[in-house]
C-alpha cells in the first residue's frame, strides 16, 4: 500500500493535485471521485487536503 496526498490546485475550482512517490499528477475532482470513491473527495472538500491509501492497481489507473 502507498499513500497518495491530494490538495486543490490554487486558482481552480475543480482541479486536484495528487502526489505519490515523488510524482505529481493533476486531475479533475470528478475523476478523483470515480477512481478513489466519494470519501476521498469529501475529505478534500472539508479539510482542503486528503491522504488516501492506494494499492498498485489504483496507482496504475493514474497513468
Amino acid at each position: 500500500m502507498h499513500e497518495l496526498s491530494c490538495s486543490w490546485v490554487p486558482g481552480t475550482i475543480d482541479v486536484v493535485r495528487l502526489k505519490i512517490a515523488g510524482r505529481t499528477i493533476e486531475m479533475t475532482s470528478t475523476r478523483l471521485a470515480r477512481l478513489f470513491g466519494r470519501q476521498a473527495l469529501q475529505d478534500l472538500q472539508l479539510r482542503g487536503s486528503a491522504r488516501i491509501r492506494v494499492d498498485a492497481r489504483q496507482i496504475a489507473l493514474l497513468t
